[in-house]
């Protein structure tokens, strides 16, 4: 229960404070359900304070929920012999959208947490592709073999220090020499 008094103050029976139009805005959107009652009166103006809200949301945004032809087809409804319709119409109509905009957000969502898993995989696949032919050139340039048994598996045992320093030895002096004919083709 709201009560609005003659100052124009909200009061939260419920939580016993002041509170403003935001305050109530985040109530209707955290789907509580409440009443404002004016406090002198004891008048019912929930749907008073909700237009205010409206009224006053259209006025401030450049992007309108209500567009120009609807408010018009609205206010010829009051005359209409069928007026008593449309608040159903209107309440039905909404609570299909929001079911739809749910549906919505839920196929993006998955989509979106399908296509991750996919851009992952992809990204895998591609790393993959880059280190294949990243290896690949170094093999061509001899920069990848340090013994003459090129095609022979890697040894599982770790080489001696002896050897270690020897094949270090070797790789660096292909990397000197490719830095000469890279300085030679400049």
């Amino acid at each position: 229960m709201i009560k609005k008094y003659s100052n124009r103050r909200l009061y939260n029976t419920a939580d016993s404070k002041y509170i403003v139009q935001q305050d109530v805005i985040d109530l209707i959107n955290e789907g509580v359900n409440f009443k404002v009652e004016d406090a002198k009166s004891g008048e019912d103006i929930t749907r008073a304070i909700l237009n205010q809200i409206i009224f006053e949301q259209e006025t401030q945004h450049q992007e309108f929920l209500f567009p120009l032809e609807f408010q018009k087809q609205l206010i010829r409804m009051y005359n209409d012999t069928y007026r008593h319709m449309v608040p159903g119409f209107l309440t039905q109509s909404i609570n299909y959208f929001t079911q739809e905009r749910s549906q919505m957000s839920q196929a993006w969502q998955q989509m979106m947490t399908h296509n991750a898993g996919a851009f992952v995989k992809q990204s895998q696949d591609m790393a993959k592709q880059n280190m294949e032919m990243f290896r690949k050139t170094w093999d061509v340039f001899g920069l990848m073999k340090t013994t003459q048994e090129d095609d022979a598996p890697p040894e599982q045992e770790e080489a001696p220090e002896g050897d270690r320093n020897d094949a270090l030895e070797q790789m660096q002096k292909q990397i000197d020499a490719l830095q000469s004919q890279i300085k030679s083709i400049k």
